[in-house]
């Protein structure tokens, strides 16, 4: 199976790209996160101030979609600043600029009405000031911008066509066997001849 034309693989080094325009890696680390950031995961990104986290949030699919899966990639970026000086600093910026209020508006900037080459047009939905809770550093502040790309995808890239390239997938199935009330699932999976 060609795992190289999924949206989500295809998205996050093109929305990378995109975010280096105007944040540059000597200053501003971007990673991939998951949307629900433990206290101890959240702790070690906001020492790396300023922080930029991605997140993969779902997939909103399009009711016309046809025999073509299309639909919207929901995607969120987790800002991170930390005061270097005077709290003032969190939102206006230090000596370098830098500061909360920049960031959210470069970043929304940078991801609104853009076309992805080979992917879908990404648009800005959200900008959010959020609180984390359990954070006692007054020096820390945070924000999310939501965005969603545009998206379609088949099953032909991925080369599934026979059983055998089923199996290959190599997959587990978590089914109850011989549990009472459990679904009796079969064990041969029979396909429409080409």
């Amino acid at each position: 199976m060609d795992l190289q034309y999924q949206p989500v693989r295809m998205m996050e080094p093109a929305i990378v790209e995109r975010l280096r325009i105007a944040f540059p890696e000597k200053t501003f680390l971007i990673e991939r996160v998951p949307p629900n950031m433990t206290l101890r995961e959240f702790d070690r990104v906001s020492r790396a101030s300023p922080f930029i986290g991605l997140a993969w949030m779902g997939m909103k699919p399009d009711s016309n979609s046809g025999r073509q899966l299309k639909g919207k990639m929901l995607w969120r970026l987790f800002l991170i600043f930390k005061a270097s000086s005077g709290l003032e600093t969190r939102f206006k910026g230090d000596a370098k600029g830098l500061g909360l209020d920049a960031m959210v508006d470069v970043a929304a900037v940078l991801l609104h009405g853009i076309p992805f080459d080979g992917i879908g047009l990404s648009s800005v939905t959200a900008a959010n000031a959020i609180t984390a809770e359990g954070i006692m550093d007054e020096g820390v502040v945070l924000a999310q911008v939501d965005f969603e790309i545009d998206f379609m995808t088949s099953p032909a890239p991925y080369k599934l066509k026979t059983i055998a390239d089923f199996k290959g997938l190599n997959i587990t199935w978590a089914v109850a066997d011989g549990v009472e009330g459990s679904p009796e699932i079969p064990q041969i999976i029979n396909t429409a001849e080409e």
